[in-house]
């Protein structure tokens, strides 16, 4: 893993930017969905690293469905034995998380800062996730602790979510779309990634990989920094390499 200031951002066009765990602390939102319907359904406590491991490997085997929630619900009626349908588990679900998405979910400390200082200097942002469009706008137009800091729909350049592309991450569809809509060379672009899925994803694209920390990867901590090119333990970190920068930048000019 390479040193902050060996990053060449002045050769950068593109920010890409993930968005569950990576420009919002969202991750532990659908731990706790899964928790509470295993609990009410089987009475049982499982514990909640183990129910995102098993998320994530799923996710990760089953990159290419293009129904891959769906197809998930189907994996937590099978491994618990679940006494419901497939449907009702999807929307129970999506009810269970859409009321803690518009009220509880947050940006990241700093990273509003960050997106407005890289817009400034005229890069180019964009949001490289797979979650739905619905999900997006209840960000953007319902959870008010977000909106009113930052408009995710006017804040970046291109969104890409699960409409765009058929392959989830760590298939690196939804960077090779970016690359492709663009006509970008993989060297323009630089990413924000959490996960060890997004990770995977971002490099099988060659994209230059900055790893911002979210404790619900923690298990997967060392395969991630291995992987990834730069490491920040909050967005504070960048902006304070960002700032450094400029400074010297008007050292020099001066």
């Amino acid at each position: 893993m390479k040193d902050l200031n060996e990053l060449k951002l002045e050769n950068k066009k593109y920010i890409i930017f993930d968005l569950d765990g990576t420009l919002i602390d969202s991750m532990s939102v659908w731990n706790l969905v899964d928790f509470e319907i295993i609990k009410k359904y089987k009475n049982i406590v499982v514990d909640l690293e183990t129910i995102q491991n098993d998320r994530d490997i799923f996710l990760e085997n089953n990159s290419s469905s293009s129904a891959i929630y769906r197809d998930y619900c189907e994996f937590l009626i099978n491994k618990y034995n679940i006494d419901i349908s497939i449907d009702l588990l999807f929307n129970l679900r999506s009810t269970l998380a859409n009321n803690t998405l518009a009220n509880d979910i947050e940006f990241k400390s700093g990273v509003v800062e960050l997106i407005k200082e890289f817009k400034k200097r005229g890069y180019t942002l964009v949001l490289a996730t797979i979650t739905t469009k619905k999900q997006i706008d209840i960000y953007a137009k319902k959870n008010k602790k977000m909106y009113s800091k930052l408009n995710i729909l006017e804040a970046f350049d291109l969104i890409v979510g699960v409409e765009q592309v058929k392959n989830k991450k760590p298939d690196p569809e939804a960077y090779l779309y970016v690359l492709n809509y663009y006509n970008a060379q993989p060297s323009e672009c630089l990413v924000f990634e959490d996960s060890l899925q997004g990770v995977l994803a971002s490099k099988a694209a060659n994209l230059e990989t900055v790893n911002i920390y979210d404790k619900n990867s923690d298990f997967n901590r060392d395969k991630i920094l291995k992987l990834s090119d730069y490491y920040i333990s909050c967005y504070e970190d960048f902006l304070n390499y960002l700032y450094s920068k400029r400074m010297v930048l008007c050292k020099k000019i001066n």
